[in-house]
């Protein structure tokens, strides 16, 4: 009887659970591996969002930069209608953040024909380029008026405004033009032989991650002058 007792009597204790103290800790434990697991995966989260802005910051610099590239350097000095023999300049207007200028973009086109072309920045911030087109068949020529533009588009968005100057136009040494308070000036704008282009975007608007920057020096071979130097 008293061996059956004493098998009863440690069956008994198999059977009580977690005293208060072992069941703090175990909770004790747990909560500091949760709070490490969370903790991991917010690091993991933020990285990888701040990584995806980067990309896409600089996707969208690049892209932009591309375009603004590729109208700059098809600038060309054009005979327009009452403006006589002389032509007029590359450059329409040429301020920091607006430059309005013509150029021959579809130069595979059986007939090219010149387009008017404007990049801003609007109260979006965004990058908009906007386009006029001409209407007559040869020069002279004559542009649609610049409240009838043939397209409009943003070619960036996020451009924060703490961004520097998005041009800065250059003579054929290479000396920046300064502009005055409305912009070069007719007889500056007339010595203006690269423009250099600095495309700066934030994808992130919570600003964790860094803006992205891109920047170029862009000739104009149509002027037949000396190049800018690399």
């Amino acid at each position: 009887m008293n061996a059956l007792r004493r098998r009863l009597h440690v069956a008994g204790r198999g059977d009580r659970g977690l005293t208060l103290p072992e069941l703090l800790v175990t909770m004790f434990l747990l909560s500091m591996i949760t709070v490490l697991m969370v903790g991991t995966i917010s690091g993991f989260s933020r990285a990888f969002t701040r990584d995806r802005a980067a990309s896409d910051s600089t996707m969208v610099a690049a892209t932009a930069m591309k375009e603004v590239t590729r109208v700059v350097r098809s600038g060309t000095e054009l005979r327009l209608t009452g403006g006589g023999a002389t032509n007029a300049p590359v450059f329409i207007e040429a301020r920091p953040d607006t430059l309005t200028m013509y150029a021959y973009v579809d130069t595979s086109a059986a007939a090219p024909r010149p387009i008017k072309v404007r990049f801003a920045i609007d109260a979006q911030r965004r990058l908009i380029e906007t386009r006029w087109p001409v209407t007559n068949t040869a020069a002279p020529w004559t542009f649609a008026a610049m409240t009838s533009p043939s397209s409009s588009r943003p070619v960036a968005r996020f451009i924060p405004t703490t961004a520097g100057p998005l041009f800065v136009y250059l003579d054929k040494d290479e000396n920046p033009l300064v502009p005055g308070a409305g912009g070069l000036t007719a007889d500056q704008i007339k010595n203006v032989a690269a423009v250099r282009v600095t495309i700066t975007v934030q994808g992130d608007i919570t600003g964790r991650a860094d803006a992205v920057t891109v920047q170029n020096a862009v000739g104009i071979p149509n002027l037949g002058i000396s190049r800018v130097r690399p």
